[in-house]
């Protein structure tokens, strides 16, 4: 599964002509908190220390790569766009620190009506 979600960046990456700064992946428990993020922690210095003279970009998968709960997404989101980048995912959804907010609908359990 995770070589699938790697791919489907490696992939929009290509598509966008944009050239990667790195991949940070939390592991284990760690890719499961919500609070004790390592690999997030350094990219957010790498990106801090890359300064605003170019884009900068964190790309995931999904919006559930970042935190399944969505006010601890809200958060992690909240701290890239404080230095200036943005979140993007492989979907073409995106949200930017001038407030811009792009996302894909999404099923909510309400039921469908034709």
């Amino acid at each position: 599964m995770l070589s699938a979600r790697l791919d489907a960046c490696t992939a929009y990456l290509e598509a966008k002509g944009w050239t990667g700064g790195g991949r940070w992946l939390d592991v284990g428990d760690d890719a499961l908190s919500d609070d004790r993020r390592p690999a997030f922690d350094a990219m957010l210095r790498t990106i801090e220390a890359t300064g605003t003279g170019v884009d900068r970009v964190v790309l995931v998968p999904d919006w559930d790569r970042l935190s399944r709960n969505p006010a601890a997404r809200g958060l992690l989101t909240r701290r890239v766009l404080l230095l200036g980048a943005w979140v993007e995912t492989a979907h073409g959804e995106r949200r930017r620190p001038d407030e811009t907010w792009i996302e894909r609908a999404r099923l909510n359990g309400a039921p469908v009506i034709p």
